[in-house]
């Protein structure tokens, strides 16, 4: 259905860059007239031409380093590098944490978010000069400008919780003099004022799900920025004020969890009822001119960076893989049998639905995986030594429309699946950790349970006499429940998604539980398992085994040459991590070098 939706031209306008110019470029746009560039004389004279410049905002949403996805997982414990085992070769300094001021990533990641501000300033100030017009139409002008400054505060969010403890630069107008190019930095208190600002017009002012009159369903609405609006409150542990934004999105815009799994992390479930904001990509407006990680193509080179093998390719590490594989399913639920072909009877899936359709892992034969049954597909192959790994998320990739990634037009590197950043299931667990922390332990098991049971698995707490689902009788605490779902509920349900979504959830348990990203390593690094060759039966009753000690175990075989170690993938993370150098990007040297106002 993406031909109902509207395409993001590739429309530049003025100068795109906020950050990462010499004081050479600056001077010489300051003091020369370019007569190709838009003006107030020749551009920016009515609605039609301020929805172009929105396009414009929307566009910066391609550019792979608005996000970080993969460098995010990898430095999280979302992420294995998968080129290489035990010993990955050039492993990503995201990985290790050896990143510094100075890496392309952290220079990137800053220019990309500025440069969408930059252009939503452009629609508002544009905006806000046509607003008199006599024939301008408020209802339309309204929405464009409810759009603009959430894309304005969402690009400083994204700043925000990544760089110098949330201390940034706050750009609220296009510079047009040296002094408003090298603005010094803002205290973080400041930057979340303005940032809260601009959402809250947003929230107050854009059109709810379903809503737009021209039903584009990839326009930005009040839900997502209730959404954000709603983490910057939980990420500063005021729980009653975030509650209130969840509430009203899981109760008042329409969403839905989704239970046909088919529409979970596939291409036909693009825009489905669970979907909050969505990164909108297209196989039919690609521009080739630019390298794929450009973010002019109009594509997504993220299968590429969670399907391949390279120093970069964020495959699942161990850990993920083997907690996917062995929550407990609901013997109650009919979804989790299947009819085995090689004998026609009725057996309980090798795994849970919620790995089937989150991470691809040697055991699944019951679910295809690039036209084949998981377990078979090869390249990379699923492997506990040299090239491979223990699992391959599917969130990004085009597992299920082709046989390869190489099949898809114009090769692996660009991709048309959409990048969901926000759904449902996020206001669920997030409200579920405001319930927790203020003690409302019933009503936070309620919540995670109706993720549980969407995915057919056996749901926390005592029963209660209900004999229709499979509980685990637990009676939770407010610590025990809180345990579980930093390791469990929420990693599971939300691994890898979203903006550094992991890597916030840390750095505010930090400050609530004592539990941050330095105590996850540790606990990483203390963790064993063992890779051991995977005997199976194939569809036509063959038995065969994956070698490479592809599955993972926690028990060591009594043979111990049959079975490779995994003791190994956090251990230098763990060295080299402290939350003083890590917990934050640091000020990007390009910026530095820029800007007189920081040192």
């Amino acid at each position: 259905m993406k031909n109902i939706i509207f395409k993001i031209t590739i429309f530049t306008l003025a100068l795109g860059f906020m950050t990462s110019c010499t004081d050479e470029m600056k001077r010489d746009f300051l003091e020369q007239e370019n007569p190709n560039e838009a003006t107030t004389d020749n551009f920016w004279r009515d609605l039609g031409e301020t929805q172009k410049g929105l396009y414009s905002v929307y566009k910066t949403l391609y550019d792979p380093s608005t996000f970080n996805i993969p460098e995010e997982m990898l430095r999280s414990d979302m992420g294995y590098p998968s080129l290489n085992r035990p010993t990955p070769a050039s492993p990503s300094p995201f990985y290790i944490h050896t990143y510094s001021e100075t890496s392309d990533e952290v220079n990137e990641k800053w220019q990309s978010n500025y440069l969408g501000i930059f252009r939503a300033n452009q629609v508002i100030e544009a905006l806000e000069r046509i607003q008199t017009n006599t024939d301008i139409n408020q209802e339309e002008w309204t929405s464009q400008m409810a759009q603009a400054r959430f894309f304005r505060g969402l690009f400083h969010y994204y700043l925000y919780t990544t760089y110098n403890n949330g201390s940034i630069i706050i750009r609220n107008k296009v510079p047009t003099n040296r002094e408003e190019y090298e603005l010094p930095l803002s205290s973080a208190a400041d930057v979340l004022t303005f940032i809260r600002e601009d959402l809250e017009y947003a929230y107050a002012n854009l059109y709810k799900k379903g809503e737009y009159p021209d039903n584009d369903i990839s326009k930005v609405t009040a839900g997502a920025a209730a959404m954000v609006l709603g983490n910057s409150y939980l990420n500063e542990l005021k729980y009653t004020e975030a509650s209130a934004y969840y509430e009203d999105v899981i109760n008042n815009h329409g969403y839905e969890l989704v239970t046909d799994l088919d529409l979970m992390f596939t291409t036909a479930g693009e825009f489905n009822d669970e979907s909050i904001f969505e990164v909108n990509f297209t196989a039919d407006n690609i521009n080739l001119n630019f390298a794929p990680w450009d973010g002019g193509t109009g594509t997504s080179i993220l299968a590429l960076y969670t399907r391949g093998n390279t120093s970069t390719t964020a495959a699942g590490p161990a850990w993920i893989a083997y907690e996917f594989k062995n929550e407990p399913k609901d013997p109650l639920d009919d979804r989790n049998y299947y009819i085995d072909p090689a004998d026609n009877t009725k057996k309980l899936r090798n795994v849970p639905l919620r790995a089937s359709s989150m991470m691809a892992i040697v055991e699944d034969y019951q679910t295809l995986y690039y036209q084949a049954p998981t377990t078979e597909v090869t390249g990379p192959a699923f492997n506990g030594r040299a090239w491979g790994g223990f699992a391959y998320w599917k969130k990004y990739t085009n597992h299920d429309i082709v046989a390869a990634e190489r099949d898809i037009p114009n090769g692996v590197a660009y991709s048309a699946k959409n990048l969901t950043v926000i759904r449902l299931a996020e206001a669920i667990l997030n409200l579920a950790e405001c319930k927790i922390k203020t003690n409302k332990i019933d009503e936070a098991l309620g919540l995670i349970n109706q993720i549980r049971k969407r995915w057919g698995l056996v749901l926390l707490g005592p029963s209660n006499g209900d004999t229709s689902r499979t509980y685990d009788e637990e009676v939770y605490t407010q610590t025990s429940l809180m345990d579980r779902f930093m390791k469990i509920e929420k990693p599971l349900e939300l691994g890898a998604e979203g903006h550094a979504m992991r890597w916030i959830d840390f750095i505010r348990w930090k400050k609530s539980d004592n539990y941050g990203f330095k105590e996850r390593l540790q606990e990483l690094s203390d963790l064993t398992l063992y890779g051991v060759n995977y005997s199976y039966t194939d569809n036509e009753g063959v038995a065969k085994t994956k070698q490479n000690f592809p599955s993972l175990t926690d028990t060591a075989p009594a043979d111990i040459n049959q079975a490779e170690v995994v003791d190994y993938e956090y251990d230098l993370a763990n060295s080299n991590y402290t939350d003083a150098l890590n917990s934050y990007y640091p000020i990007p040297s390009r910026e530095k070098n820029a800007n007189g106002n920081i040192d």
